[in-house]
């Protein structure tokens, strides 16, 4: 599952240490020969996960020179096991890849972490389960089941609220996960688990074996920007310019994906031959399902936090008592959600 690669992956238990310091921007104006290039300043950007379709904006600007354009030198992080919020709050990266969800639980827990840019709109995520099982037919149904979690209180909550809001009591067994969701269910270790619209789904369907599914919107679960850019105040604060110049560039970049899905994805496949040399039909699908749903909304522009869906959705984690402080208590009352996100470096 992908967000929740930006849910999922994003909220990383404590932070670890980080060892060594990235040199952030700076290079100074100084007057150069004709012949020796501009100095460009250095940014770094963290993946959630393995390159796909969530990040394709980044690197359409990487491979169409829209980072050149801007003066900037990027450097695409490969995924680690620390929780890009815990990267990018300890300076490691500038910038990095994580959701909604994840930035209000990781601010609330006392992260420097804000969000610049959201690449989806709406949320991609949902329950799945197998597309064979005619004893599943309604949300209720998922009472007394085995659900396959993540090892989050926020994936209970989800799954638990699709049930309820259908009249059922939301009480199932719990398993954390350690393998892939679709071998769990095939496997008949779980019966039901959260998954990802714009990637695993289209993967199943390529397989043979599509999912069956709800979506958390229709039952009750407030609507929520799941996939997204961060970085931090202090990067921000300190670099202005850097942060105007690379958040326009991805605007651009995914902008572009928006018009050109097919053409962004054969530049995403380029860039990454190992991990997506052979996935040409999942990238193309996943990147025109992303244009046509997740990507642009009527009257927001592209990678535009939306005030409405941070307080309902940080309303709905309040409410089901998944969001803690610095310290480890649950909040009772939301925070200022205004201040957990900025539209100021958008184009």
């Amino acid at each position: 599952m992908q967000e929740n690669i930006s849910i999922r992956r994003s909220l990383g238990a404590a932070s670890v240490a980080i060892v060594g310091a990235l040199v952030l921007g700076g290079c100074s104006a100084q007057a150069n020969s004709s012949d020796t290039p501009d100095p460009r300043d250095e940014v770094t950007f963290a993946l959630d996960w393995a390159p796909n379709t969530n990040h394709i904006g980044v690197y359409v600007a990487d491979a169409l020179g829209y980072f050149d354009d801007a003066g900037l030198d990027v450097e695409i992080l490969p995924y680690a096991s620390t929780a890009v919020p815990d990267l990018v709050s300890a300076g490691a990266a500038d910038f990095g890849s994580a959701g909604q969800a994840g930035v209000q639980l990781a601010r609330s827990a006392g992260r420097d972490v804000v969000s610049v840019f959201q690449v989806t709109q709406t949320d991609t995520g949902q329950v799945v389960f197998l597309g064979d099982r005619d004893d599943i037919t309604r949300p209720a149904d998922l009472d007394g089941l085995v659900f396959g979690g993540f090892g989050s209180p926020l994936y209970s909550a989800l799954a638990r609220a699709v049930a309820v809001d259908d009249d059922g009591t939301g009480e199932f067994e719990e398993v954390v996960l350690d393998t892939g969701a679709y071998e769990a269910l095939s496997q008949g270790r779980i019966d039901f688990t959260l998954s990802v619209s714009t990637w695993e789904d289209i993967q199943t369907e390529l397989d043979g074996h599509p999912y069956a599914s709800f979506r958390y919107q229709d039952f009750g679960v407030p609507d929520v920007q799941s996939t997204g850019i961060v970085s931090s105040d202090a990067f921000l604060e300190n670099n202005p310019d850097e942060a105007r110049a690379f958040v326009g560039a991805v605007q651009r970049g995914y902008a572009y994906a928006a018009e050109n899905p097919d053409d962004a994805a054969d530049l995403l496949i380029e860039a990454n031959p190992d991990t997506l040399g052979e996935a040409d039909e999942l990238v193309t699908r996943s990147t025109r399902l992303l244009a046509e749903r997740y990507f642009v909304a009527d009257g927001v522009e592209i990678g535009e936090a939306v005030p409405e869906k941070w307080e309902e959705f940080g309303a709905f984690l309040i409410e089901n008592g998944v969001v803690t402080d610095g310290s480890g208590e649950t909040l009772t009352e939301a925070p200022d959600w205004s201040a957990y996100y900025t539209n100021d470096f958008l184009g």
